[in-house]
């Protein structure tokens, strides 16, 4: 048995990634599916007296194969197996157990905090993807009441701990959405250490911190039929007392506007970002992707950036400011 790919739309989100491709039911409880992505891109960084040595090509491929097991009448297994070319490794990008009984659901395992969204249509993610956290140890309660409204809690094992303590500590993240009228959806989430981010801000101190520093995010979506428009932001509660002060207390918003060509399976996004105190990236970012939906399961984007930067916050190895970039990129996809 196989079920239909929803629609003729990209993911924006990586709960929208989880669920693309073409689910295929192997036994009566487990079902794969599959998303390969090849990605090009060529970025043209510039200081005040040229070109940067950091500019160049880049290309990676991504293999996921998804993994849904039915275990029994309220729960579920879920794995993402992912292999990527930049890391050369096979792993677990989440691996968890969903034990649901309407209005409730509860999540262990390996997964990503309700903190943030990041919608994106773009080949590229969004700045404020800093904030962006997977723990290897999670347990996530969700209530969903109604079609317009779910909340959820996530408590989790972070990789930052106080200085001078070895000590694991837990960190937790509370979220909420609602649906506030026809085609209006507005959520924030507020995490509460965001030194535990993918991105590891603390990574030079070791992952130390002589004081938590908690994140908050909010978005808006607004959609039609042929239109859809994100605006999102996320930063830091307070200053980072470990970092230098212009880059202590990041943050960065992200908008898109995004026009549907459903009859030629083609849509064109436009970005507007910016950032604050966040080290190596633009201060404002914009540009334009196009994707065309090559029949139902193949995707090609093609995307074009340009970012100022300011502040010093970004440098090459010579300490010398960088002026702008100008990216140029392209993604194909296949789902399976």
């Amino acid at each position: 048995m196989i079920e239909e790919s929803p629609g003729t739309r990209i993911y924006r989100t990586r709960e929208e990634q989880r669920d693309a491709g073409l689910k295929r039911q192997i036994t009566p409880w487990l079902a794969v599916s599959g998303l390969i992505e090849a990605e090009l891109s060529h970025d043209d960084y510039r200081i005040e007296h040229g070109r940067d040595d950091a500019s160049g090509h880049e290309d990676s491929a991504n293999l996921q194969l998804g993994l849904t097991l039915d275990l029994f009448s309220v729960a579920e297994a879920e794995a993402v197996i992912e292999y990527d070319t930049d890391t050369d490794k096979v792993e677990a990008d989440e691996a968890f157990i969903t034990f649901e009984r309407d209005p409730w659901e509860l999540s262990l395992g390996r997964q990503y905090t309700p903190f943030g969204v990041y919608y994106s249509n773009f080949v590229s993610g969004p700045l404020l993807e800093f904030g962006e956290t997977r723990a290897n140890r999670a347990a996530t309660l969700a209530y969903g009441p109604s079609d317009q409204l779910d909340a959820s809690l996530s408590v989790y094992r972070g990789i930052a701990r106080k200085l001078g303590s070895n000590a694991e500590r837990w960190g937790w993240v509370f979220a909420l959405e609602a649906e506030v009228n026809e085609g209006w959806s507005i959520g924030g989430s507020y995490q509460s250490d965001l030194a535990d981010a993918d991105s590891r801000p603390l990574a030079d101190e070791n992952n130390r911190y002589s004081r938590r520093v908690a994140g908050v995010s909010g978005y808006m979506l607004w959609a039609a039929e042929q239109y859809e428009v994100t605006l999102e932001a996320l930063a830091a509660t307070r200053s980072f007392k470990e970092l230098e002060a212009d880059r202590n207390q990041p943050w960065a918003w992200n908008m898109e506007a995004v026009r549907f060509f459903d009859q030629q399976n083609i849509e064109v996004a436009f970005r507007l970002e910016g950032s604050q105190e966040l080290e190596d990236e633009p201060y404002i970012q914009f540009g334009l992707a196009a994707t065309w939906r090559i029949g139902k399961y193949a995707n090609l984007t093609l995307e074009y950036l340009h970012g100022e930067f300011k502040n010093d916050l970004a440098t090459n190895d010579d300490d010398e400011p960088y002026d702008h970039v100008d990216r140029v990129g392209g993604q194909f996809t296949i789902e399976f």
